[in-house]
């Protein structure tokens, strides 16, 4: 199963338009029995985020990870803030075992730490749920 930090690819995720196209998460959460894993979804289009400082930028609910960071995005890449997706472990298990789900990095142990930190200036807008799932005290 995948780890807090690493980053997903999951092959043909069906958008809310209905449109399938490969996406990139990174996992916050691990799947667990009776809870879902959680990911943030990340996209390298900049248009959006023009001027952002690398790491946190709550002003534009983005998270920036250049590519030169750590080399674990090919691409200047943006991880999109507050909105958390569920998968659960069943459609995990399911994608790994027909490859359609792949861990292809991770983000490094220090830019994982700024994530999450990062992720506090949004309180209002993360369900008490996923609140406790993401920050166990």
């Amino acid at each position: 199963m995948p780890q807090p930090g690493e980053i997903l690819c999951y092959e043909s995720y069906p958008f809310d338009d209905g449109s399938k196209r490969d996406k990139l998460f990174v996992i916050l959460t691990v799947a667990g029995t009776n809870s879902p894993c959680l990911v943030l979804k990340t996209t390298s289009q900049s248009g959006r985020y023009e001027g952002v400082a690398k790491g946190c930028n709550p002003q534009k609910k983005v998270f920036f990870v250049p590519a030169d960071w750590g080399q674990c995005f090919k691409l200047d890449t943006y991880i999109q803030l507050p909105q958390i997706i569920e998968i659960s472990t069943e459609e995990l298990l399911k994608g790994f075992f027909s490859k359609n789900i792949s861990v292809v990095n991770s983000l490094s142990a220090d830019c994982f730490a700024l994530l999450k930190n990062c992720l506090k200036h949004f309180r209002e807008d993360v369900s008490p749920y996923h609140w406790k799932l993401i920050f166990k005290s």
